[in-house]
């Protein structure tokens, strides 16, 4: 019988690194830590490393560390691809790396693949057959779960791509990791909410002032919303659309509880979609701790199988 590892899981982010201990015997992320992510990524990935190593933790007999990032990744180890991110990472065996500075077995996954496994294992994807996750961060990250499992294989598998979907005419101004516009991304990453409502009037500087705003009936605040929420119908349509999933569970800074960008969009995406296919969109249940409980499910998930 394989033994469930006590694990370290690592979520490397465009901004934060998250990183949390999960126990052999749970499934809940304790003792977690946020540090800011460096610009450059040998030092990404040295701070990566130091999260690792610096836990105080209990004695154990077996240990492990994953490690979730913001591109296309090869055989749980090597990043093939991150545009615009983090120079100085694409080529290197990350799982290697990891292994080196702590000693332990490591796995490296797609930050969104990571996510997406965690909400269909322990979160809000549980007992749905198909489900699309979608992030809303820095960039945009999708997922596609089947029966609990990403959906094909292979670094451009499980609909990790699907931020990269047209949605729109392109604006110049506004483009995504792949420098295209009119995309998913391009649109829908938490920037834009910003942007919407400065483009009508307002001088925010973040989400929560426009999220702020928006529940003091601020004009340009409410404008800009609206017009996110626009977008985001049109993105959650298309990917319902291409992977006909039973639910979309949506996550990411942005949504939160109480905030008004998922209020409503149900509906508004039913509208559109095949006659009879029955949606559920629903807002993630772990959050943060999503990426991590993903890392250990998928580890234990490639070690049983080995």
């Amino acid at each position: 019988m394989q033994r469930i590892p006590d694990f370290i899981a690592i979520d490397l982010g465009g901004t934060r690194i998250k990183a949390g201990f999960i126990a052999a015997g749970g499934t809940q992320v304790g003792a977690p830590q946020t540090v800011p992510t460096p610009a450059d990524g040998p030092a990404a990935l040295a701070r990566v490393c130091d999260l690792a190593r610096a836990f105080d933790l209990p004695q154990k007999t077996f240990l492990a560390v994953g490690l979730a990032i913001p591109g296309l990744v090869r055989d749980h180890s090597t990043l093939l691809d991150l545009p615009g991110k983090l120079p100085g990472l694409v080529g290197r065996d990350l799982r290697a790396a990891l292994e080196d500075a702590t000693g332990h077995p490591a796995i490296v996954l797609n930050d969104a693949l990571a996510y997406g496994l965690g909400e269909v294992t322990a979160g809000a994807g549980r007992g749905f057959e198909r489900v699309v996750v979608m992030t809303i961060g820095t960039g945009i990250g999708v997922s596609v779960m089947e029966r609990g499992a990403p959906l094909g294989d292979g670094p451009l598998g499980a609909g990790t791509l699907g931020g990269m979907i047209p949605i729109a005419d392109g604006d110049p101004e506004l483009l995504d990791s792949n420098g295209q516009a009119g995309t998913i991304e391009a649109l829908c990453a938490a920037r834009r909410l910003v942007d919407y409502a400065n483009a009508a009037g307002g001088g925010f500087t973040s989400v929560p002032e426009v999220f702020a705003a928006h529940g003091r009936a601020d004009p340009a605040a409410r404008k800009g919303v609206e017009r996110f929420r626009t977008y985001l119908a049109r993105a959650l349509v298309a990917l319902a659309q291409a992977h006909a999933p039973s639910a979309i569970i949506v996550g990411g800074g942005p949504i939160t509880f109480g905030e008004p960008i998922l209020q409503g969009l149900e509906a508004r995406v039913r509208t559109t979609l095949w006659k009879n296919h029955e949606l559920t969109i629903l807002p993630s249940a772990l959050g943060d701790a999503a990426a991590l409980l993903g890392l250990r499910h998928e580890f234990v998930r490639v070690r049983s199988a080995a």
